[in-house]
């Protein structure tokens, strides 16, 4: 599965031609998709931080984000601890930044 496939499906559901039937049925919708059982239970959880890791396009990401009810605070929030999980991953993050955000206030 490609990142663009994933992106291309977000677009659709929160801009395209899905937006209706994902309305009505998101369950169906998601279950009927070409896209991996992986992506498909991120997508159901609204696991914004799975699919960011997965390189979905941040603009699609931010459109499904809405389409949840998350505020802006909530999807950066998000999509900052995914890049510092990405880069602890990689060895790369100060004691200091692992904190969570709130505590670095």
């Amino acid at each position: 599965m490609r990142e663009t496939d994933v992106t291309q499906f977000l677009i659709d559901i929160t801009r395209g031609q899905l937006k209706q039937a994902y309305a009505e049925d998101s369950q169906q919708v998601i279950a009927a998709s070409p896209l991996s059982e992986a992506m498909r239970a991120a997508v159901r959880e609204q696991d914004i931080a799975a699919l960011w890791l997965a390189g979905v396009s941040p603009m699609a990401l931010l459109y499904f984000a809405r389409l949840c009810g998350w505020s802006m605070e909530r999807y950066y929030a998000c999509i900052g601890e995914a890049e510092l999980t990405k880069a602890d991953q990689a060895g790369s993050v100060s004691e200091a930044r692992r904190e969570p955000l709130q505590k670095r206030r």
